[in-house]
């Protein structure tokens, strides 16, 4: 099904912009591109440290200018 949507000149422009540097071959599948880019889960943080303990993590936080 083919649907039709208005557009403003500088929207347009922008989509073409982002069509050459995805390299997609049409708007249908950049918005394809960019819908999944915006829906996919962000990636957290959670286990960065590895097996150090939280004294360990926490030892050297501050900067040396804080500590009195």
């Amino acid at each position: 099904m083919t649907t039709t949507i208005q557009i403003s000149d500088k929207t347009i422009t922008v989509l073409k912009m982002l069509r050459d540097q995805f390299r997609v071959p049409s708007y249908d599948a950049l918005l394809q591109v960019l819908i999944q880019k915006v829906e996919k889960p962000k990636k957290t943080l959670w286990g960065a440290g590895g097996k150090l303990s939280m004294k360990e993590i926490l030892k050297n936080l501050r900067d040396e200018h804080d500590r009195y």
